[in-house]
């Protein structure tokens, strides 16, 4: 068993100087000093002498067991004294020695310390001059960095050089030059880091867009291209690596100089160049201690940096034959979508720089001026703004504007012509020999003009230059400019407002400023002074011309609309406001609300004027003078019973089956909807001229209640085919609005500026107003209808019952084979009638109107008979000669023969009969006159065979009744 080492007696134990070698020693003795026998005493000194045996023999196997190592340590502990000894001696001696150096320096104190100040100079002496050689080499350290775009280092030397500058080396008038020349070029490379950051932000960040562009629009090849992108593919991948491992750690705050490692930037790729070189280029600004300025001078300058963007962009898409591109857009189109791209770009690139100025401001807790991405928008709208004032020509407009209002109303003063006036000098205002003229690209009209700067915007901060200094810039036009651009780009340019907004955060409500711009100028310039001020035009010129109803449109006009009948002028020109409007909708499609309202106020007008110019045809004279047709048409009963009739509903019918038919050619025949047979036409056709000569009675219509010029009623014809075609085009136009109209370039966006929902309010008053039209036009044809009527009843009726009696039984020329006077006159009007209808009205409508007349003829010859008083042959083949030049006169325009007329010419060849013969023929042939007619040609009959007996005539009169009780009908009773 191992005996454990030794145990060291504790540190902390501590003995006077006395008791440090006899502690246990006085223990003992004490003990002994305090026992009371010597008993006591023995037991006390037995186990003393117990203890000092067992250390006795402790130590001595303690000794013998590290005997080796005390022989050891012995020697080493005689050495280590000696050691010790030898160093105290020489502690001692270098003690004296000091205290001797310190007596001898003390005697010669001065020299030292002007030694010692001697030295310090020369120190300094050489460090300032080491100094000042770097000075001297910083300029072309600068500019070597500035060559090589290490923009960082540049920035460091330069800063570190004009700090030593202005610092230790301030006083050093032989350095007035270079720190001056130092300041120098530190606003060099201000400037040189400006522009530097400017063909980031707005050169490299949209060359893509226009060279996508270039691309799609040229047919030469890229083989040259692919091979280089080839051999230099490694070398960019490695660029690229460099480059992020840059950004890496610039994002991580490492040293940045030593992230600026990158000597060919050619080779990276736009992004990560422009992430890089922006972030290097802001920390160079705090370096500088130019953020302020900065970012001043990048608001300042984003105006004019957007206005070279849009004529280097012009002025290439000029170059470009957009003829034959895929899209066919129109110029302005192309080039305000590649302008958006650009500038959306160009914002992103400015979201970039914010972010690093953010890190920066953070970094070097730098107080900076605000700026945010709004600035940048809100400059890129003044821009647009420009951009649509030059192409949609508002300066010209409003200069236009303005003069027309200052000379609109001359004052003249006659006084003027007689003062004596001076002598005016002749001054060239301008010449024109150093006009630049550009050659249009195919139909592309490249216009260039100045125009000045300070009229982008009206906020001062915009530009930074004062009244007096206002620049010009050249402007190439890819298109001439013209108000009417508008419809073209108003849906795009919505939709890059909708963009705007949400990238500014719009709050609800709130408009930007391309936006109100756009608003006010398609409210206050393009629809108040353009659409709105020729529907105004319009209206005044309709309500003002009177001529308007006799105007009818060319040839060419009825080509053009596929019509085959003339129509109104005016109704033409109303009707291209209408299809205007609908282009305008399709256009403008926020202004839906209030181009409609124009377009009905147009028509409510129009309507009004419509039936002013109707009242003005069958009524021009004073309000008392009647005319029999439209006095007739104004029966409720008379204008329901002609509705009522199949003639009237098949023709409507027929005109809506037009309507629905895709407006197809006009077809010349008469298409019937449901086919009547001769039999039920007959029927219809007495049943009218009953109800006529019903309601005619016994009277007789004058001249002064007919319309006896031909002219006035081809405008009435005229009218009618106007409104009915104008009545249609408003349906159609209210239809059409019942669908959503899509634009024609969103038809596939779906966007919400693409389609336009119309009110049903709106299209309910369109629907009401092609009703009323409609029904003019019905009031006119149902008018032409009846005049016609009116005009037989006027010829073959005299206007009472004498005249009536000498019209057909006048001895005058009775031996004449001609037909009376008055028919001679009627068929001259009829045919007249005929050729004017012909050429003005459909030919479904002029059949309408002749239709029946045949009849009513008839029963108007017919019914003479009851004013003769006797009757004879001759004056019976004269009444057969009125019959048969009417019916020849109606088979000509009819086209068809007219067998009513034939009814008419057989009652009187009945009169050759005694009554006898006439009661047989009825027995034989059957009836076909009317119970009246047949007892009115008895009478006749028997005046002319001289039988005046009573019961004789009573005689005939019941055999008349017996036979027409028994006998059926053979005919059809006229």
């Amino acid at each position: 068993m191992a005996t454990p080492p030794p145990t060291k007696p504790p540190r902390g134990v501590k003995y006077g100087k006395e008791e440090i070698g006899c502690g246990p020693l006085v223990t003992v003795i004490k003990t002994l000093g305090f026992s009371e026998t010597n008993e006591e005493r023995q037991k006390e000194k037995q186990k003393i002498e117990k203890e000092y045996k067992k250390s006795d023999q402790r130590l001595n196997e303690l000794v013998s067991k590290h005997d080796g190592e005390l022989t050891r340590v012995l020697p080493l502990f005689s050495q280590v004294s000696a050691h010790i000894g030898t160093s105290r001696e020489k502690i001692h001696a270098v003690k004296e020695n000091l205290v001797a150096c310190k007596q001898l320096l003390h005697c010669r104190r001065e020299e030292l310390r002007s030694l010692w100040t001697d030295a310090l100079q020369q120190k300094l002496a050489l460090e300032m001059l080491e100094q000042i050689n770097e000075l001297r080499k910083i300029p072309q350290v600068i500019t070597s960095f500035t060559n090589k775009r290490h923009y960082l280092h540049a920035t460091k030397a330069l800063t570190q050089a004009i700090s030593l500058g202005n610092g230790p080396l301030r006083e050093i008038e032989g350095l007035k030059d270079l720190r001056t020349d130092l300041e120098t070029r530190k606003t060099q490379l201000y400037n040189k880091l400006i522009d530097e950051l400017n063909r980031h932000l707005y050169q490299n960040s949209t060359g893509e867009i226009l060279n996508n562009f270039q691309r799609q629009n040229s047919t030469r090849g890229s083989n040259h291209f692919q091979r280089d992108f080839l051999r230099r593919s490694t070398d960019r991948a490695e660029a690229n690596a460099r480059i992020k491992q840059a950004l890496v750690e610039m994002s991580q705050g490492f040293d940045l100089n030593k992230s600026e490692v990158i000597d060919e930037s050619d080779l990276i790729d736009p992004e990560l160049s422009a992430t890089y070189f922006i972030g290097i280029i802001v920390e160079c600004f705090a370096m500088l201690d130019k953020v302020p300025d900065s970012i001043e001078t990048i608001k300042v300058r984003i105006q004019p940096e957007l206005l070279k963007i849009v004529a280097s962009t012009t002025q290439q898409m000029s170059a470009i034959d957009l003829s034959h591109s895929e899209q066919q857009q129109h110029p302005l189109l192309a080039l305000l979508d590649v302008l958006f791209k650009q500038f959306k770009l160009i914002a992103k690139s400015h979201n970039l720089l914010l972010k690093n100025y953010l890190n920066v401001v953070h970094r070097y807790q730098l107080c900076s001026g605000s700026y945010d991405i709004s600035d940048f928008w809100t400059q890129a709208q003044a821009v647009l703004q420009l951009l649509l004032t030059d192409y949609l020509d508002i300066q010209n407009a409003t200069a236009e504007e303005t003069n027309r209002s200052n000379f609109s109303e001359p004052t003249v003063n006659i006084n003027s012509f007689f003062s004596r006036r001076k002598v005016q000098s002749k001054k060239t205002l301008f010449r024109f020999d150093k006009s630049s003229h550009i050659v249009p690209h195919d139909e592309t009209t490249v216009k260039e003009h100045r125009r000045n700067l300070s009229d982008v915007s009206n906020d001062e901060n915009l530009l930074n230059t004062s009244t007096g200094e206002r620049k010009k810039r050249e402007k190439i036009l890819i298109c001439e400019p013209d108000p009417a651009l508008i419809r073209k780009v108003y849906v795009p340019i919505m939709s890059y407002i909708n963009e705007i907004e949400g990238f500014i955060k719009c709050k609800s409500g709130q408009q930007s400023s391309l936006n109100a711009f756009l608003t006010n100028y398609v409210k206050e310039s393009f629809l108040s002074k353009g659409h709105n001020r020729n529907l105004q035009l319009t209206i005044d010129s309709l309500s003002k011309n009177h001529d308007a109803w006799r105007t009818i449109i060319t040839p060419e006009d009825m080509k053009d609309l596929n019509l085959s009948r003339p129509l109104l002028q005016s109704t033409v020109m109303v009707e291209r406001q209408l299809a205007e409007t609908k282009t305008l909708i399709q256009d403008l499609p926020h202004y839906s609300d209030e181009l409609l309202k124009m377009v009905c106020a147009l028509l409510k007008t129009y309507r009004e004027t419509c039936q002013a110019a109707y009242r003005g045809i069958v009524q021009p004279d004073a309000e008392d003078k009647r005319i029999y047709s439209v006095a007739w048409l104004k029966d409720d009963d008379i204008n329901r019973f002609l509705k009522t009739l199949p003639n009237w509903t098949d023709l409507k019918n027929s005109s809506a089956r037009a309507k629905t038919s895709l407006r197809k050619l006009h077809k010349s025949g008469y298409e019937q909807s449901e086919e009547e047979s001769p039999l039920q036409i007959q029927q219809r056709n007495i049943r009218e001229a009953e109800m006529l000569t019903s309601n005619l009675g016994e009277g007789g219509i004058s001249q002064q209640e007919i319309l006896s010029d031909i002219g006035v009623l081809k405008e009435l014809a005229t009218l009618q085919e106007s409104m009915e075609w104008f009545s249609s085009r408003i349906s159609e136009f209210a239809n059409d609005l019942r669908r959503p109209i899509l634009n024609g370039m969103n038809v596939n966006s779906g966007g919400e500026y693409g389609s336009v929902t119309i009110k049903d309010g709106t299209i309910k008053v369109l629907t009401n107003l092609a009703l009323e039209f409609d029904e003019l036009a019905n009031t006119c044809l149902l008018v032409l209808h009846l005049e016609v009527r009116v005009q037989c009843f006027h010829y073959l009726r005299g206007s009472n019952s004498k005249e009536r009696s000498n019209s057909f039984m006048s001895s005058k020329d009775a031996d004449s084979l001609e037909p009376d006077a008055s028919v001679q006159k009627l068929t001259k009007v009829l045919s007249e009638m005929d050729e004017a209808f012909t050429s003005a009205l459909h030919p479904r409508k002029t059949r309408y109107i002749f239709e029946g007349l045949a009849h009513l003829g008839a029963r108007i010859l017919i019914q003479a008979s009851n004013s003769m008083e006797t009757i004879d042959e001759a004056n019976i083949q004269r009444m057969c000669r009125n019959a048969l030049a009417l019916q020849q006169t109606l088979s000509s325009i009819t086209a068809t023969r007219e067998v009513a007329l034939d009814q008419a010419r057989n009652f009187y060849e009945l009169l050759c009969m005694n009554p006898d013969e006439i009661l047989t023929s009825i027995i034989e042939k059957g009836s076909q006159f009317s119970e009246m007619q047949y007892l009115n040609a008895l009478q006749l009959s028997a005046k002319a065979r001289g039988i005046s007996d009573l019961n004789s005539l009573a005689s005939f009169q019941q055999k008349l009744s017996d036979i027409l009780g028994a006998k059926p009908t053979a005919g059809v009773v006229v």
